[in-house]
């Protein structure tokens, strides 16, 4: 089957069951990670069922290296505070830009300076002035994932505390055997109920944080770009609009079930699964947005391979009713937008070499 290459944004990892969905259409996601693995233990760490199913794939652009294990004692340190966030970061901020000596040797801006010992560089204060950089952005990012997923278990929490206040209510009125439809999209309601919604700011910040990140990576570019935040879809969909005056064509719509498992594993064998038995209608969906991507006279193509998406939508429907209905795990949607003649990358600042020919790019959002 021909996969596109997708990368994901701005988010650096896949852990939310209001994510796995995008696994069904997209089956080799490229995420980028704020902190390498352990060198030392590779594979150890990868316990992440798409992953091991390799549906994903990490990158790490300019990997810490020694300093590995200090930031992650930072991070956790961060996480274990339960104070406020925006604080601590803003501390650590003021922390490295202080010339002033720190007291603790684990202080945050004694671990930042210690993290520039270069001997053969002339110009330290613009080295330093990158490293802060990339060391902020990677502690919004991983801030920004611990805030998501409290978030998530705490909404979980809640939808649990309603399931057993209705199973009382039910029992106090000698309804005790009373049996519900099984619904897994109305529990997923439930829980998203007790979501609340992603601040614009919010996602901002983590995008800028994120292309500090991509930039300074050697990854591969992406054919897609995917997010399943309508807020950084439009960033750099206005990011295009301010390149060319003009919007970007929307040039498909699909949908997905709103759940697919309760948990990595599930979800991931379901998605194995479903791929596994439309693999022709995954390639032949795949191909048609690879056309879009790769080749030129975009106007009289995009018009073209739109009709075809519209066809292949409704095939793609049929074989998800199948299997999950819409009745039983509802329909988020997936809107396809095209950027002619600029890529992604090139829309978040990428320069491509100019031996590179000029490609078009694909934003997918899924919400």
């Amino acid at each position: 089957m021909n996969s596109l290459n997708t990368l994901y944004f701005p988010g650096t990892d896949i852990y939310s069951i209001r994510q796995y969905p995008i696994f069904l259409l997209f089956q080799k996601i490229h995420l980028i990670k704020p902190v390498e693995m352990n060198p030392k233990k590779p594979g150890v760490e990868s316990t992440d069922s798409f992953i091991k199913s390799g549906f994903c794939q990490v990158h790490t652009p300019c990997p810490l290296g020694e300093n590995r294990d200090r930031f992650l004692h930072l991070v956790e340190d961060i996480r274990n505070r339960k104070d406020d966030y925006a604080g601590q970061l803003s501390s650590l901020i003021l922390a490295s830009k202080s010339d002033q000596s720190s007291t603790g040797e684990d202080s945050e801006g004694a671990i930042i300076k210690s993290l520039f010992t270069p001997k053969d560089l002339q110009d330290k204060t613009t080295q330093l002035k990158k490293v802060e950089k990339l060391w902020q952005a990677r502690l919004v990012l991983a801030i920004g994932e611990i805030l998501d997923g409290e978030e998530e278990e705490i909404a979980r929490n809640l939808a649990m505390l309603d399931d057993d206040q209705a199973g009382l209510f039910k029992e106090l009125h000698g309804d005790i055997e009373a049996v519900e439809e099984d619904n897994p999209f109305a529990e997923l309601n439930q829980l998203e109920s007790h979501l609340g919604a992603a601040k614009s700011g919010n996602i901002k910040n983590r995008f800028k944080s994120w292309k500090t990140l991509f930039l300074e990576g050697n990854i591969q570019e992406g054919d897609v770009f995917l997010t399943t935040s309508q807020d950084a879809g439009d960033l750099l969909l206005q990011a295009y609009e301010k390149k060319t005056n003009q919007g970007a064509p929307l040039v498909a719509e699909l949908t997905l079930p709103g759940l697919i498992g309760w948990s990595g594993e599930e979800a991931s064998q379901a998605a194995v699964s479903f791929s596994e038995q439309n693999s022709e209608l995954l390639s032949q969906i795949h191909e048609t947005l690879s056309d879009l991507s790769q080749k030129e006279a975009v106007a009289d193509l995009a018009t073209k391979n739109t009709n075809v998406l519209a066809a292949l939508s409704e095939d793609w429907n049929v074989q998800l009713e199948t299997v999950f209905p819409t009745k039983q795990f509802g329909r988020i949607y997936v809107k396809c937008y095209l950027f002619p003649n600029f890529t992604c990358a090139a829309l978040v600042g990428k320069t491509a070499p100019e031996t590179t020919r000029r490609k078009n790019g694909l934003l997918v959002v899924v919400d």
